[in-house]
């Protein structure tokens, strides 16, 4: 898989949770009009592994909860099935429905240390100033890992345009900073009582700069797609507490259908 670096413009993004088996005939669809991202794996996704992090009282959570206009998410993100030897900072800036996101790479083998002060990084970078003035200004630390499988999408016409489908959604406590994972550990996001509906869910997401393009409006009124607000942050420390658990354990039968 090469480098995950990209130039991410100011965006919008649009999210949808459809159910696992009408997911089919939107792929077909999106065929016609874009093609597979380079990064897609031999079954048409790839792995995604994201550390969340929040202040001490849940700050960041509480904002996304009761949808303030201007927010951020700041997360550490990683492919582990990526050869490459870096992982990648990340600040989520959201101002109603505008999208800016800075992105910085670090040793994979040390951005740990990097993070907290020990030695430099190779190339100066606004990006990781940018994450560290926000960890350090609002003492972040790590609360939840995250990973998923994201089939991508890019479309052929347009400067940007991109859709994903994701998937397969699941989390566990962490409150290191690694991106190391006890296997046993997971707890589905996507399966059916955690999100209240029925039959497992992928969350296809639209991303475009400017203006909508016509093919997106075209997909989402021939596929009745209802937007639908959808953190994969704000429900994994949902599907993590306590009030959850019961509803956990009863919806894993689902989680693979």
């Amino acid at each position: 898989m090469a480098d995950q670096t990209l130039i991410i413009p100011a965006r919008r993004e649009f999210k949808y949770l459809v159910p696992r088996r009408e997911i089919a005939p939107i792929r077909d669809a999106l065929a016609g009009i874009c093609d597979p991202d380079e990064h897609n794996g031999p079954d048409g996704t790839y792995n995604i592994r994201s550390l969340y992090l929040d202040t001490r009282d849940l700050q960041l959570f509480a904002a996304n909860e009761r949808e303030a206009p201007r927010r951020f998410k700041a997360r550490i993100r990683g492919y582990p099935e990526a050869p490459g030897p870096k992982i990648f900072v990340e600040i989520k800036n959201r101002h109603g429905d505008v999208i800016r996101k800075t992105r910085a790479p670090l040793p994979r083998d040390r951005w740990a240390e990097l993070l907290h002060g020990f030695g430099s990084p190779e190339v100066a970078d606004p990006d990781l100033d940018a994450f560290l003035f926000k960890m350090h200004r609002y003492s972040l630390r790590p609360q939840v890992l995250v990973q998923y499988r994201r089939e991508a999408w890019v479309s052929r016409i347009d400067p940007y345009a991109r859709v994903s489908i994701d998937g397969h959604i699941e989390c566990q406590q962490c409150s290191e900073f690694t991106l190391e994972a006890n296997e046993a550990g997971w707890r589905s996001v996507d399966s059916p009582l955690p999100i209240w509906l029925p039959g497992s869910t992928c969350i296809v997401e639209l991303k475009w700069s400017d203006a909508v393009p016509r093919w997106m409006m075209q997909i989402v009124q021939r596929f009745d797609l209802l937007r639908h607000s959808f953190s994969k942050y704000c429900y994994s420390m949902e599907a993590l507490s306590d009030d959850h658990y019961r509803d956990y354990r009863r919806s894993q039968s689902a989680f693979w259908s």
